[in-house]
């Protein structure tokens, strides 16, 4: 008979096994000779099942269809010898063997001789001029260079704005009105800052384009170095109050 061991056995339990499986073995025999019903369902295949504790190795004989408590492991042996293991692994592949001699060197072969050169054609007329090509597309645009300096203008931004404050006729608020007297009908327009409270009807209209906090402050425009020489820009302050149309 050949019986199989789990590898979870410990050694001791084990080698206890291993001497209580002569007993077990002989038991058996006696058993299955004598006709045991109790045995029937283990030993109709020819395989007997058992479990042993594994702790102290005891053996117990089970049914085919029964199964081992926990710390038991289960047994079974053939009385016909066990079924073939499992194929080992593939062995290790052997040395390659040495290199043969190396056979001799053929003989070269004859050259071929070379063919006698044919005489040159006569060249062919010139054939006529094909048609000119379709024109190609236009190319894309290349970017646009670099704007160059403004130019120095003259006749602008000398000795400008220097008229006073003045008053003559009526005027829309905001508007800009150009003169070449002393005095202006309006302020000079010089960028300086503005009360809000003091001007709430130009501010309204002005906001802080030209500058200021918006808080307490606005500017008006700085229109010196656009006026023309000698004359002056200068910005309605008290007027009509403009309506969209």
């Amino acid at each position: 008979m050949r019986f199989f061991l789990a590898r979870t056995l410990s050694f001791s339990a084990r080698k206890l096994l291993v001497s209580r499986f002569a007993l077990a073995t002989t038991l058996v025999a006696a058993i299955i000779g004598a006709g045991t019903v109790g045995l029937a369902a283990a030993v109709t295949t020819g395989v007997v099942y058992a479990c042993v504790n594994n702790s102290s190795g005891t053996l117990k004989i089970i049914g085919s269809n029964d199964t081992c408590p926990n710390n038991w492991t289960l047994l079974t042996w053939s009385q016909q010898g066990g079924a073939q293991g499992p194929t080992g692994p593939t062995g290790p592949t052997g040395p390659t063997g040495a290199t043969g001699p190396t056979g001799a060197t053929g003989a070269n072969g004859t050259n071929g001789t070379n063919g006698v050169d044919g005489a040159s054609g006569a060249t062919g007329p010139t054939g006529p001029t094909g048609p000119t090509g379709a024109t190609g597309p236009t190319g894309a645009t290349g970017p646009t260079g670099a704007t160059g300096p403004a130019g120095t203008a003259t006749g602008f931004g000398t000795n400008t704005n220097w008229a006073a404050a003045g008053h003559g006729r009526e005027c829309t608020l905001g508007e800009i009105i150009l003169t070449a007297g002393s005095v202006a009908n309006g302020t000079p327009a010089n960028g300086q800052l503005l009360a809000i409270n003091q001007n709430t009807a130009l501010f309204a209209l002005l906001g802080t384009t030209y500058g200021g906090n918006g808080q307490t402050t606005f500017a008006l425009p700085d229109l010196r170095a656009v006026a023309p020489n000698g004359l002056t820009y200068s910005i309605c302050m008290e007027g009509i109050f403009p309506s969209r149309s």
